[in-house]
């Protein structure tokens, strides 16, 4: 059985703001295990926060082939992890490609899931300087 709609709304607006309170921490601060937090997420003005994207996801076997897609698409390489591009169709609908370098084995790899998921927050909308 589905939940009602307006209880489905409820629950994305709360997940929404939820991840806003998130974003919106002091950047540079450092969290319980130390790290530092140096960039600060915001709405991209022009898209603002995204609630449906097609994702399309580009897994590259090495970082030397995913800085020759990078090339491809006029998209500085220099200390590249991964890149992702936003772009809104003719129809309208939002489209985001995601580009990374293939997470192997059954252990969480730090590196590349932390750049697995500062790409799809690009993917939603968010920005930060850079």
């Amino acid at each position: 059985m589905t939940a009602p709609a307006s209880f489905a709304a409820g629950r994305r607006a709360f997940a929404l703001g939820a991840l806003l309170a998130m974003l919106a921490a002091a950047p540079a601060t450092a969290n319980p295990l130390g790290f530092v937090t140096p960039d600060q997420w915001q709405p991209h003005a022009q898209v603002g926060i995204l609630e449906r994207v097609t994702l399309n996801v580009h897994w590259h076997d090495s970082a030397k082939l995913l800085r020759e897609a990078a090339a491809k698409h006029n998209v500085d390489n220099v200390d590249l992890h991964g890149f992702s591009i936003l772009r809104r169709t003719a129809t309208g609908e939002w489209v985001c490609d995601v580009f990374v370098v293939r997470m192997r084995g059954a252990l969480v790899d730090n590196d590349r899931t932390m750049t697995f998921g500062h790409e799809m927050l690009h993917c939603f909308g968010l920005r930060h300087e850079e």
